[in-house]
């Protein structure tokens, strides 16, 4: 995805488009040693601006390719719904 990643207490995600443009943000603790539960799943894949949790999954396991998943990403939440540097 070419996400920008920025270090604090947990590793924040923030995708672009081609623009330049926020498009959306998650973030993973660095404190977690298990696998993820569906639940966060499911909140990473809304944050991301993916209805469904399966596109994260697709996105995860490079099933879905990035040209389609921002396509998704620009379609729930258009660019300008974060300021530009989070």
């Amino acid at each position: 995805m070419k996400a920008e990643r920025h270090d604090s207490r947990d590793w924040y995600y923030l995708i672009y488009n081609d623009k330049g443009e926020l498009l959306a943000s998650t973030s993973v603790s660095k404190g977690a040693k298990d696998t993820l539960r569906s639940n966060r799943i499911s909140q990473m894949a809304r944050q991301l601006c993916l209805n469904k949790t399966q596109l994260l999954v697709d996105l995860v396991s490079c099933t879905l390719s990035r040209d389609a998943a921002l396509s998704i990403m620009e379609e729930n939440c258009p660019p300008g719904k974060y300021d530009k540097r989070h």
